[in-house]
């Protein structure tokens, strides 16, 4: 079950990136009759927009959509895990899938999803387009135990979008890695980019709510231009 400040800061975070708020949020006063929820409440949903970058506290002044610094070309929010898109513009991605099989996890990939070798996950290969421009090309691996069941369909759009609704898991803790890497020889095979491309590289091991890891990727970003952005709150300073 989703607590009720997840559910406000869900819907509240919607209506950002739909454009319905693009400076000053409502106050927590307004907020707390349009949600019929308490004051407690909707301080945690602030709390949370907050960590994942989408909106600004000023003290006596109240609460606000942040603005990126960088507002042209692609951009991508880490933290708040919503692919590419400014803090308040998404980004339309379309998929072409490349591979999508059940396989056994194999040493490697078993050590990152702390599973078994023999446990079976899905793989899927895909390459995301943003019109006609290649975005990215994503390897990704799901855990059969906490996915079931994924098709061709469900993996030309939302992945995650899709697991969140009907699988009941959410994604509450990530590890992020950023590098810069040369395309090699199989994945400019799959790209159609040539060997030694300069990309963007981001590995991520995706956790549910126990801490149990249910998804691990790679993906590859060939936008010249993209910023990546994640919001810091350093509360141990």
């Amino acid at each position: 079950m989703v607590l009720k400040y997840k559910k406000v800061a869900f819907e509240i975070s919607r209506q950002i990136t739909d454009g319905k708020y693009t400076d000053k949020l409502p106050s927590e006063a307004e907020l707390v009759e349009k949600y019929n929820t308490s004051r407690n409440t909707i301080r945690n949903a602030m709390d949370a927009l907050f960590e994942q970058g989408l909106i600004k506290r000023v003290q006596g002044s109240g609460y606000f959509v942040n603005v990126p610094l960088h507002s042209d070309g692609y951009f991508m929010n880490i933290a708040g895990k919503n692919g590419l898109g400014s803090l308040g513009k998404r980004t339309i991605i379309k998929s072409k899938v490349n591979a999508l099989k059940v396989i056994p996890a194999g040493k490697e990939i078993a050590a990152h999803l702390d599973c078994d070798p023999d446990d079976q996950v899905y793989y899927v290969s895909r390459l995301r387009f943003s019109n006609k421009d290649l975005v990215s090309l994503e390897h990704a691996y799901y855990l059969k135990q906490q996915v079931p069941y994924l098709n061709k369909e469900i993996c030309e759009d939302s992945i995650f979008s899709f697991i969140v609704e009907n699988y009941d898991i959410e994604v509450t803790n990530a590890d992020e890695y950023v590098s810069v890497y040369s395309l090699g020889e199989n994945e400019a095979q799959e790209s159609k980019q040539p060997v030694g491309t300069p990309t963007l590289k981001i590995e991520e091991i995706n956790c549910t709510k126990n801490e149990h890891p249910f998804n691990y990727s790679n993906s590859f970003y060939f936008q010249k231009g993209m910023t990546v952005y994640m919001h810091i709150n350093n509360s141990l300073s």
